[in-house]
């Protein structure tokens, strides 16, 4: 099963704070400097022919031929185009997360929440290294791409829809186990399915921002939801791409001084 691994990783102090007071930002930079210490990101993929879309319903072929099943919801629309799907589960590892909670049961409640932010920024690189995939394996045939689908983010999708979409793949060989309420552990991990084919006119994978369940919530959310998504300069890198870390691991931005919170 391929994996890509040794990530390239490159955050800006200016994406971690969204008040550039010099202080947060070299707080932000110190905390950038401890999570490349502590990220080991990893993306397990694979690719499988789409059957048919049912309704809510997405069948897929493994390449024994065997079939799985997908109720994907009432996007499942978003995958008629599709010839293929690239599935994918991402990870940064769990040894940021263990960091964060150590920093707050310190008390050290600011550096708790940027070195948070920091891993859900660093989660957001890694899928946008799987986008970059999805879209040359694309280009190679002259395909499109859709736009990101992971359970728990598309509206009608729900978290346990990870069940059937992490079968798929093997998640122990990057570390990676989903606990008994269907949320996948290390939490600065998140599954993915994206569509590939000749139907689609889009060539960038697309945001999720009008189809998400987060969408009157998310502090990231364009209001130019059906144009290009944020640039991943928001996300301390180049290309596209909202950050998969808010709506993908079901986290919200918490208040001040928590992790995964804004000051």
């Amino acid at each position: 099963m391929p994996i890509l691994r040794d990530i390239p990783i490159v955050l800006n102090p200016e994406a971690v704070v969204a008040a550039p007071r010099p202080e947060l930002l070299r707080a932000a930079e110190a905390a950038i400097a401890l999570g490349q210490t502590l990220w080991q990101p990893m993306a397990l993929y694979d690719r499988f022919e789409l059957r048919a879309v049912e309704g809510e319903r997405v069948a897929l072929a493994y390449p024994s031929g065997a079939e799985a099943i997908l109720q994907v919801g009432p996007h499942a629309d978003l995958l008629i185009p599709a010839v293929q799907v690239l599935v994918s589960v991402m990870t940064i590892g769990p040894a940021l997360e263990r960091r964060v909670h150590e920093l707050q049961a310190a008390g050290q409640g600011l550096q708790s929440y940027l070195l948070d932010n920091v891993g859900v920024l660093a989660l957001g690189a890694v899928g946008e290294a799987i986008r970059c995939l999805a879209e040359e394996a694309a280009a190679a045939q002259g395909w499109g791409v859709s736009p990101a689908l992971s359970p728990g983010s598309l509206v009608g999708w729900p978290v346990q829809g990870q069940r059937e979409l992490c079968a798929l793949l093997p998640l122990a060989e990057i570390g990676v186990h989903l606990n008994e309420y269907c949320v996948l552990v290390p939490h600065k991990s998140v599954s993915v399915l994206i569509g590939l084919g000749p139907g689609y006119q889009a060539r960038h994978v697309g945001s999720l921002c009008r189809y998400c369940a987060l969408q009157d919530t998310c502090w990231r959310r364009r209001e130019d939801a059906g144009q290009n998504p944020l640039p991943l300069s928001h996300l301390g890198g180049e290309g596209r791409g909202k950050g998969w870390g808010e709506g993908l691991t079901g986290e919200k931005p918490a208040s001040a001084g928590q992790p995964g919170g804004r000051p």
